[in-house]
């Protein structure tokens, strides 16, 4: 199993350190929801210094008209470097990939649609090698779509989730006449469930994202035994330090889990990210079948 890490520091060095070798680059004014994003002259730069690392990049926003002539221009010059896969949301990557006879494999990464395994074999039928799957679905679901589908999935295994995105300024319109500093995001409470949400502004729109923290370390053991090749961390939001101790813990029980007892091993997990599990053992309505 690999570890694809979604990191908040720029410099890799730290990471690559700690022998990681896949990351997931968001891409500047293509991507929404996440702490920080790459250029495509930074993402060239990580390439020349670490030419052995894997990178995936993620362009996870609904593109405009008037951007499909950019967007195919960075598609053709990401295509140049050699890259493992690019995140996508909008299915004009797709059709642009089969258009421009593109190499770099696709993940397919509609946040809450990517939910069962009949239609991940439909969007592999289509020549999509990845899917990262929905975060509001449960580990039995996780893995009927690891055992059923052609598709290679992606299990995101720690973040906080993003919940619902908006293309409005939701952020700047609310706050247009205090002197709040909106820069960095703001915090506020649903009134009716006292959910607490992070709401990040850029320049595409505004990510919803719930502060709990998701430890899904709880299925590791499930997911190495029924062979998934990749799982996700994202790093947005945690504490550095307390992220890479997490990450340390589970490649140790990856390269160890046959004398390992998974009890004892989750145990520092969940001193370290909690035991919030979203949905990975309770279903939602909020799901398409």
């Amino acid at each position: 199993m690999d570890i694809i890490v979604k990191p908040i520091l720029n410099d890799l060095s730290s990471y690559i350190k700690q022998k990681i070798t896949n990351f997931l680059l968001p891409i500047k004014d293509f991507s929404v929801e996440y702490t920080n994003y790459y250029t495509i002259e930074e993402i060239k730069k990580v390439k020349e210094k670490y030419p052995n690392i894997n990178i995936f990049v993620s362009i996870n926003k609904n593109i405009q008209n008037s951007e499909l002539k950019l967007l195919e221009s960075t598609l053709l010059e990401l295509d140049s470097m050699n890259l493992r896969g690019i995140f996508f949301y909008d299915l004009a990557i797709l059709n642009l990939k089969q258009k421009l006879n593109l190499k770099t494999d696709l993940v397919w990464n509609q946040t809450h649609m990517v939910t069962n395994y009949r239609t991940c074999d439909y969007y592999y039928s289509r020549g999509v090698k990845y899917a990262l799957l929905s975060k509001e679905i449960t580990k039995d679901e996780i893995i009927e779509i690891g055992n059923k589908s052609s598709i290679t999935p992606i299990v995101e295994l720690i973040g906080y989730p993003t919940v619902a995105f908006s293309k409005r300024k939701l952020v700047t319109n609310y706050y247009i006449d205090s002197k709040k500093n909106i820069k960095d995001g703001v915090d506020i409470i649903e009134p009716k469930t006292k959910q607490e949400y992070y709401l990040r502004e850029n320049n595409n729109g505004v990510s919803f994202i719930m502060k709990k923290l998701v430890n899904g370390s709880f299925i590791l053991e499930e997911l190495i035994k029924n062979n998934f090749k990749y799982i996700l961390l994202k790093e947005d939001l945690i504490d550095h330090d307390i992220f890479m101790e997490s990450i340390s813990n589970i490649m140790y029980y990856i390269n160890n889990y046959d004398n390992i007892d998974f009890k004892k091993w989750l145990n520092k997990q969940v001193e370290l990210l909690g035991r919030n599990t979203n949905f990975l053992y309770r279903k939602t309505i909020y799901k398409v079948k």
